[in-house]
């Protein structure tokens, strides 16, 4: 894990994601993993906003913000080329739209060591 975590070290990540303890959650892995938090977006127009203001590595992205679709926000992602994890709790695939169901998820609830592989394999890669 070790090699996984220094890959992720300073990477600057937005959390787009409506439930304040699972958020509080992903932040601490995420400090934990040595990545920078450029900051949490519980609705699309936040996250629009925080995507637009930031310089960003790499997105984690719930599927469902209070019954909004993200769609939008993934498209906005894809326009800029920043790379983005779906994060959910839902066993299925997202019926919003194809191209979202091609993007990698991370299924709710998950651990530190899966978050980095995913993290790693994600934004790393990418880059």
């Amino acid at each position: 894990m070790k090699a996984r975590t220094d890959a992720l070290r300073g990477l600057r990540i937005l959390v787009v994601e409506d439930e304040a303890l699972i958020l509080m959650e992903i932040e601490d892995m995420l400090l934990e993993l040595g990545c920078d938090l450029v900051g949490a977006a519980p609705t699309v127009a936040k996250a629009l906003a925080a995507i637009g203001a930031n310089e960003l590595d790499g997105v984690l992205l719930d599927m469902n913000l209070g019954g909004e679709h993200v769609l939008p926000v993934a498209e906005m992602l894809s326009a800029r080329g920043v790379p983005y994890l779906m994060v959910t709790g839902y066993a299925a695939r997202s019926g919003i739209s194809p191209r979202l169901d091609e993007v990698p998820r991370l299924t709710k609830p998950f651990s530190l060591q899966s978050l980095g592989a995913a993290m790693t394999d994600r934004f790393v890669a990418h880059g």
